[in-house]
């Protein structure tokens, strides 16, 4: 026995335990009142990281809707026009970029046909491609600079017969 032990005996509770004597945590009250401070600390380190890995994701994935729906109307506008207007798919790529809420990204719109373009039963393909650049990052590089992700959506539709 150590020199402590002798000088303090343990009591005895009514369950069987050992208590210290004078009311003292036998486990060792010296972290008390570390809790909230921890909490936000892994708060801080956790949640920041999830909340912009969401906004990031959610920003994908509204573009990766708008390109989508910007190949399937552009392909559409190719296949009833023989002369498919860049500017007029350029105004509906900005229209669904819009509806998604992203409003100045670059977007390109290319075709290419099977076939003659404009001549029925051929395929016009509509390929959109557009960047979308990561949230913050502007703020840090300026937007010429700034990370992103490329994405890029094909259609094709069939030119119809009465449409010559």
């Amino acid at each position: 026995m150590t020199e402590r032990e002798l000088e303090a005996p343990e009591e005895v509770d009514a369950v069987g335990g050992a208590e210290a004597v004078g009311g003292a945590d036998p486990v060792g009250g010296a972290d008390t009142g570390t809790a909230v401070i921890e909490f936000i600390f892994a708060s801080v380190v956790l949640l920041i990281p999830v909340i912009y890995l969401m906004l990031t994701l959610s920003q994908l994935q509204a573009a990766s809707y708008a390109t989508t729906s910007t190949a399937m109307s552009a392909s559409r506008i190719a296949a009833r026009d023989a002369n498919p207007s860049e500017a007029r798919a350029q105004e509906v790529a900005k229209m669904h970029f819009a509806d998604f809420g992203l409003r100045d990204a670059p977007t390109s719109i290319t075709y290419s046909c099977t076939g003659p373009c404009g001549q029925a039963g051929s395929l016009v393909t509509a390929r959109v491609e557009t960047k979308v650049i990561l949230p913050g990052f502007p703020l840090l590089f300026g937007s010429a600079h700034a990370p992103h992700i490329t994405l890029r959506a094909n259609h094709t539709d069939v030119v119809a017969v009465g449409d010559q």
